[in-house]
């Protein structure tokens, strides 16, 4: 009997230890979660990515390489992602109070940076968009502020964080919260004014407003979705710090932003589909905001090769009469109406 209770006396101090750490399914296994889901988006994002540069060889450069800039620090987001991941799921695998109790692994502080500043971009891109359709400059300013405010903020949260252990990240729940929140209502706000905008450049023709509809449905959509994400992030930390169920819906975010920033941009028509496809592609070009600002007319699409080929022609008939012995005069046509080069033909462009 002592041998068994000198067995089991090392044993009480682990399982009460045990006890008071949080399960495995809400901190390794929600991070192995969020890990592969991460993935699956960051794969949609590639494909976006290659569809854009498959499909708008023509865009301008500036364009190409804001969406290759976003491509590259997704890049270096999802690198960041498998780090943290790997860190915690193999290399401390089965010392999960010590992984809790240690200082936070850098890549950490690395996904936070690379997020806020693709949320950044993206917002600012938004709101660039909202200032081409609309020509306000106080739409682009504002949202250029609310954005760096949110950038500062998760650069003060990913410097203090390093210096933590993840057990002790939920002192630091004011700059997450206010960040994300931040985040939320600037994309309610900017999916609202440019739905807003979107709704005035209606003209009454039958393509161009189905067209602006599923643009308007889009910009509520996507903006919804980020807002929802990001709170949803907010309460989680709030009600569930102690595990790791509020990193891995975060990993989502940063992606969320990049592919329903491509996703716009995609939602435009490829050239070579038709004439009315090409006009859809205008229109939603000028929804889109690579116009000239305070433009609300949509521009509609001419085909110029038919007005070319409907010149009107206006030739000169002649008529010859012969007079021969015996017979009485006659009239011969000798040339037929643009046949001859006796023939004249005047072309009137200008006549439409």
């Amino acid at each position: 009997m002592l041998t068994i209770r000198a067995s089991l006396a090392p044993e009480a101090p682990i399982s009460a230890l045990a006890d008071e750490l949080p399960p495995k399914s809400t901190t390794i296994g929600a991070l192995f979660v969020g890990w592969g889901i991460s993935m699956l988006v960051f794969g949609i994002l590639c494909l976006q990515t290659w569809l854009y540069f498959s499909r708008y060889v023509h865009d301008s450069p500036w364009l190409k390489l804001f969406v290759a800039s976003l491509w590259v620090l997704e890049v270096g987001h999802q690198i960041s992602i498998a780090h943290f991941s790997w860190h915690y799921l193999v290399t401390d695998y089965g010392s999960l109070p010590g992984a809790l109790s240690e200082r936070t692994v850098w890549s950490l502080a690395a996904v936070v940076i690379l997020g806020v500043t693709v949320a950044a971009i993206v917002k600012i891109f938004l709101g660039w968009r909202i200032y081409r359709v609309s020509g306000r400059h106080y739409w682009l300013g504002a949202t250029i502020v609310f954005s760096i405010a949110q950038f500062a903020l998760g650069i003060a949260f990913a410097a203090r964080s390093v210096s933590l252990a993840l057990d002790e990240l939920t002192t630091l729940t004011t700059l997450p919260t206010i960040a994300l929140s931040l985040g939320s209502a600037t994309d309610v706000v900017i999916a609202l004014v440019l739905s807003f905008y979107l709704h005035t450049m209606r003209t009454g023709y039958q393509k161009s407003e189905r067209l602006i509809d599923r643009l308007i449905i889009f910009s509520v959509n996507t903006g919804a979705l980020t807002a929802a994400v990001s709170v949803s992030v907010v309460v989680l930390f709030q009600t569930m710090p102690e595990n790791f169920v509020y990193i891995s819906v975060y990993f989502l975010v940063c992606k969320l932003y990049s592919n329903s920033c491509l996703a716009t941009l995609n939602s435009r028509r490829g050239k070579g589909r038709g004439r009315e496809e090409d006009a859809e592609s205008h229109v939603a070009s000028h929804a889109l905001a690579f116009f000239s600002p305070r433009s609300n007319n949509v521009p509609i699409d001419v085909d110029t090769t038919k007005l070319a080929q409907s010149v009107i022609q206006i030739g000169v008939h002649q008529e010859t009469s012969v007079a021969q012995d015996g017979d009485s005069a006659s009239t011969r046509p000798v040339s037929d109406y643009g046949r001859q080069s006796s023939d004249k033909k005047y072309d009137r462009p200008g006549a439409l």
